[in-house]
C-alpha cells in the first residue's frame, strides 16, 4: 500500500510558546484523496493548516510530506516541497487583475513554465479565461475562490491546504468549487481542506476527522462520518441539509 503524502502525528501547534491551540492532533491525506477537517470554532483546525504550511510554531509532533520531517522548515521552502495553501480570508490580490494574481502565483517559475500553468489555469477555469483582464475585486465570490484556488495551482502542488473554501458563497457556487476540488483530487492531487459546511464538503470528500480542542475525537471514511448518529447531532447540527 503507498504511503499517505501527508501525515500528521501527535501535532502540538499554537501562535505563541507554551500556548498550543492543536493539543496532539494526527491525520493522514493520501493522493487522489480529499480529506475534510470538522469542528467547533475554535477547535484549532485553521492552526493545524498553517502548522503544516509553515506559518505558525509547531512545539512537537511530527509532520511529514513524502517522508520528509518539514516541521521548522520556512513557509517557502515547504511550497517548494509542493504544498499549496489558500487561507480563508485575503486570498487574492483584489487591485491586480485575474492574470496578474495568477502571475503572482507563478512568479518563481521559468517564462517557458509560467506561460504552461498559465494556459493549464485557463482552461481548468474557463470563467477566468474570459475574466483574465478584468480586476480581482469586480469578480463575484465564488470567482475569487476559484481564482485563489488556481493561483496556489501555480505552482502545480501534490498537497492543496485550503481553509473555509465555502466561505461567504450561495450554495450553487460553493457547489462548484467543491466540484472543482473534486476533479482535483482526479487529476491526484491530495486536497486537506476545513470546512463549516461540514455535510456539502463531507459529500465530495474520501475521509474526515472531526477535531475539539485541538485534539482528534473520530475519523473515519466521509461516508461513515455523514451516517453517525452522534457526530451528526454533536458537529453536522443534528440531520438537517448543509
Amino acid at each position: 500500500m503507498t504511503a499517505p503524502l501527508l501525515r500528521v502525528e501527535d501535532l502540538v501547534a499554537g501562535y505563541a510558546p507554551g500556548l498550543p491551540v492543536v493539543h496532539g492532533a494526527s491525520l493522514e491525506a493520501s493522493a487522489g484523496e480529499i480529506v475534510t477537517l470538522i469542528g467547533p470554532n475554535g477547535a484549532g483546525k485553521s492552526t493545524l493548516l498553517k502548522a503544516i504550511a509553515g506559518l505558525v510554531t509547531v512545539e512537537r509532533g511530527s509532520i511529514r510530506i513524502a517522508g520528509c520531517d518539514v516541521v521548522g522548515l520556512p513557509a517557502h521552502e515547504i511550497v517548494r516541497l509542493g504544498v499549496g495553501y489558500v487561507p480563508q480570508t485575503g486570498n487574492v490580490f483584489t487591485t491586480l487583475t485575474v492574470l496578474e494574481n495568477l502571475k503572482v502565483g507563478g512568479h518563481l517559475l521559468a517564462p517557458a513554465q509560467r506561460a504552461e500553468r498559465l494556459a493549464q489555469a485557463f482552461t481548468r477555469f474557463p470563467v477566468l479565461a474570459e475574466r483574465r483582464r478584468a480586476l480581482a475585486r469586480t469578480l463575484s465570490g465564488g470567482q475569487r475562490q476559484m481564482l485563489a484556488i488556481a493561483r496556489a495551482l501555480m505552482t502545480a502542488p501534490r498537497l492543496l491546504l485550503l481553509d473555509e473554501p465555502s466561505a461567504g458563497l450561495a450554495p450553487v457556487a460553493a457547489e462548484g468549487v467543491f466540484a472543482e476540488l473534486r476533479s482535483l483530487a482526479r487529476s491526484g492531487v491530495a486536497v486537506l481542506m476545513v470546512e463549516q459546511r461540514a455535510r456539502a464538503a463531507l459529500r465530495v470528500s474520501d475521509r474526515g476527522y472531526v477535531l475539539a480542542e485541538g485534539r482528534n475525537r473520530v475519523a473515519g471514511p466521509a461516508a461513515t462520518l455523514l451516517s453517525d448518529p452522534d457526530v451528526a447531532a454533536a458537529f453536522l447540527g443534528g440531520r438537517r441539509a448543509a
